[in-house]
């Protein structure tokens, strides 16, 4: 197999890249609770679970109802922390930060 440049391919990672260097507070977190919008915070790293939830192994349910929160504990429990190695690139969009007052 032949390798291609792709300028759509390089943009998208670019622009991935950018979303994982960006600080969220948990106020912004917070609104994404919804099924069609959907984020959870692990280990300090937020991550859009929005189309991951219909494939996760334990169903969606259980990540639609951590959806807006830190559910660090939570994943603790069940998953080791290759799991977050595995899904960083595709499902890391940023990190969480302090609220400035």
């Amino acid at each position: 197999s032949r390798l291609v440049w792709n300028p759509e391919r390089k943009a998208k990672a670019t622009t991935r890249l950018a979303m994982s260097q960006k600080v969220f507070t948990l106020a912004e977190v917070k609104k994404h609770n919804k099924e069609d919008d959907c984020w959870i915070i692990v280990n300090g790293g937020v991550y859009d679970v929005t189309k991951f939830a219909k494939f996760h192994p334990g169903g969606k349910k259980i990540l639609l109802k951590e959806g807006g929160k830190d559910s660090s504990k939570k994943f603790k429990m069940f998953h080791g922390p290759h799991v977050l190695k595995k899904y960083d690139k595709k499902l890391k969009i940023g990190t969480i930060g302090q609220a400035k007052l």
